[in-house]
């Protein structure tokens, strides 16, 4: 029987970043074993390598909309390359930062012909626009970019914007929420933060997102982003959200659950920063946790 395909990118991207260090996570990742892993897990894995690099650029000039040609560049490239990985299989895209997830979901659009579903684990709903947002970060932004919300240039770079609807997005695990975000978080799906998902207990919470995403049970992609699990678990990021996270147990358990569906297509992580993982021990358990996740959703 052959093995089941899983393909594997990554987008080495700080363009949307608060500071360089995250755009060298995809090859921190595949440094801590992740290819082999998969592969020891019974999988067929398509290394379709690393996208050019797209730097961080602090870009004062522009203080309501930073970086926005290197952010469009790489949500271009990355929308390109989305299609090429889901014609092979599951797709795991190793971000960068959170800005990808607009091209990635408007990418998997193009190439599967219908409306794609996004479910967001995040510490942050991400839903400023270059006018609520308090620092001008694009980061900030991914999740209004992904909805329509902000730069055409963005928006558009993997087709027609909006890249995903908001009843077709769940927002999962958040804990922090700007004045600015608080009008658009009302027309989404599902907005589920943190404390919730800990009461509901983590394949409750599962089961609540992907119903939510009302897209006809069609596809779906899972945007993780590393700082949904709390500081003290997992400080190698770049920005620390205050209140109390998912633990790693509870991460590991959520992300499974929601790739045991067949509805989902592809598991992007973001906002990895090897720099602030000595010894790479947030690695090792990244590693484990998408393989874990991804293994399970060929589980029957």
């Amino acid at each position: 029987m052959p093995a089941h395909k899983v393909a594997v990118f990554g987008v080495p991207s700080a363009a949307g970043a608060r500071n360089p260090g995250v755009e060298a996570a995809p090859f921190a990742l595949r440094e801590a074993g992740l290819l082999e892993r998969l592969r020891a897990a019974g999988l067929r894995v398509v290394n379709l390598s690393d996208l050019s690099l797209f730097p961080f650029r602090d870009d004062p000039e522009h203080p309501r909309c930073r970086n926005v040609e290197g952010v469009a560049c790489a949500a271009r490239t990355t929308a390109d390359e989305m299609g090429r990985a889901l014609a092979e299989g599951f797709t795991v895209v190793l971000g960068g930062d959170c800005t990808l997830t607009a091209a990635s979901v408007a990418g998997a659009r193009s190439f599967l012909g219908q409306a794609v579903g996004l479910v967001f684990l995040d510490a942050n709903a991400d839903l400023n626009t270059p006018e609520t947002s308090p620092s001008g970060l694009m980061g900030g932004m991914a999740l209004s970019l992904a909805l329509g919300r902000g730069p055409f240039e963005v928006t558009s770079a993997g087709g027609e914007p909006p890249a995903v609807r908001p009843e077709h997005v769940a927002l999962v695990g958040y804990r922090e929420l700007d004045p600015g975000e608080r009008s658009a978080i009302g027309l989404l799906g599902l907005a589920l933060p943190a404390v919730a998902a800990r009461k509901l207990g983590m394949h409750a919470t599962a089961a609540l997102s992907l119903d939510a995403v009302a897209n006809g049970d069609g596809p779906i992609l899972v945007h993780l982003d590393v700082d949904v699990m709390d500081a003290s678990e997992m400080p190698a990021k770049e920005t620390v959200t205050s209140g109390q996270g998912l633990s790693w147990t509870e991460a590991s358990d959520l992300l499974t659950a929601l790739l045991a569906s067949p509805r989902v297509v592809a598991l992007q992580v973001n906002e990895y920063s090897p720099g602030r993982d000595p010894g790479g021990s947030c690695a090792s358990r990244l590693v484990e946790l998408i393989t874990r996740a991804v293994s399970r959703h060929f589980r029957p």
